[in-house]
């Protein structure tokens, strides 16, 4: 996006959310979109100035969510229970949504390979075990990819909204038994199944009702305690 187009796009959200600070009682409001990696919102307060830095994953959002929006984040300022708007939810869980994102989240994905296909191991065969097994139907917009895990302890992980999971390279290894990959697929994928719920409203009850579901679960664990990872 060019700089006049910046500018126009961040004039326009400082806009809406300067007006919605007015029925907060907030004097100065400045608010413009940042190229994060993850879906987020931040901001640095004083008594009645205002400074939000939001996901430009919402750049092309109508003023109906982006005004939803900023309603949710004043009232979140000033103490109220976080409750996502329903607006907001709309937008973002929409499949036109990630459709036009997941390409601009992958490529801020650091050390992310972009391919099922390992070294040693395939995330798509793992992925087809699971669907043979039932314990995940096939979503075709589910990207898989290996990512760099020299630096971190961490098996895996996702972006519910992107539909984009991540597995460590260091699973990939002809010594690491299938199951534990694929325990490691399907914890994530587990968190696909449960869906957006960023106000954890039901998603953890769900999410444990569904991992425990892997045969292989507690096996899985004791390999990755040796090899000192964690999902």
């Amino acid at each position: 996006m060019e700089i006049d187009e910046i500018d126009k796009s961040n004039k326009r959200l400082t806009e809406i959310f300067a007006t919605v600070g007015k029925t907060f009682r907030y004097d100065t409001v400045n608010a413009e979109f940042m190229a994060f990696r993850e879906f987020k919102c931040t901001w640095q307060r004083s008594y009645r100035w205002v400074d939000f830095r939001i996901s430009d994953y919402l750049e092309d959002a109508p003023d109906e969510v982006l005004v939803s929006l900023a309603q949710t984040l004043f009232r979140k300022i000033l103490g109220d229970e976080f409750t996502t708007s329903d607006k907001l939810r709309a937008w973002v869980t929409d499949p036109a949504f990630h459709a036009l994102k997941q390409n601009i989240y992958l490529s801020r994905c650091s050390g992310y390979s972009r391919t099922a296909v390992g070294k040693h191991k395939n995330l798509q065969e793992s992925y087809d075990r699971l669907i043979g097994a039932g314990l995940v139907p096939y979503d075709p917009s589910i990207v898989l990819s290996w990512y760099d895990g020299a630096y971190t302890h961490k098996a895996a992980g996702c972006s519910v909204l992107m539909r984009v999971v991540g597995i460590s390279n260091l699973l990939d290894a002809e010594d690491i038994p299938d199951f534990v990959l694929d325990y490691c697929l399907y914890y994530e994928l587990c968190h696909m199944l449960v869906g957006y719920d960023p106000d954890r409203e039901v998603g953890d009850e769900i999410f444990t009702g569904l991992e425990s579901k892997f045969p292989q679960k507690y096996e899985a664990k004791t390999w990755m305690k040796r090899i000192c990872v964690y999902v």
